[in-house]
């Protein structure tokens, strides 16, 4: 498959994400909406030049074939579920406990294998996450599957 169509594809679906990014960030009230459509503006301008590199590309017939070996291919998709699962985890058992699960999760999919630092840099990670929000900055923290099952 030409790399170009793939890299154009990809580059339209960022483009489309990034402009309804814009498209929400432009509801927020105030001061508030100024980063949100900065960031999501130059995302979309960033996929509109990605776009363009891709079409000249293909049209050049310079963007060359790719192919990529099996095992590459299922290690992406892999990569792809954990983050959609981790985006569903947050919104049905909270942060703490998606991330809890996702890191170790991602970075054996990756293909990291100290398994013993994956999992304390996770907890020492949430651990320093919620000392930040819940005890310094005293921020209520929405419900918590894990810091309910612990009594947190």
């Amino acid at each position: 498959m030409p790399k170009g169509a793939i890299e154009l594809f990809a580059a339209l679906v960022v483009t489309l994400v990034a402009a309804a990014g814009i498209f929400e960030a432009s509801s927020y009230r105030g001061a508030s909406a100024y980063m949100p459509v900065a960031v999501t503006g130059l995302a979309t301008a960033l996929g509109v030049v990605w776009m363009a590199q891709s079409v000249l590309g293909l049209a050049r017939g310079t963007s060359g074939t790719l192919n990529v070996p099996a095992p590459v291919l299922v290690r992406f998709v892999a990569i792809v579920a954990i983050a959609a699962g981790y985006v569903f985890a947050i919104a049905h058992f909270g942060y703490f406990t998606a991330t809890i699960v996702m890191v170790p999760l991602l970075s054996t999919a990756i293909g990291y294998r100290n398994y013993r630092v994956t999992l304390l840099t996770t907890i020492g990670f949430c651990v320093v996450l919620y000392g930040v929000f819940r005890l310094l900055l005293s921020v209520p923290l929405p419900p918590e599957t894990l810091l309910e099952m612990i009594g947190a």
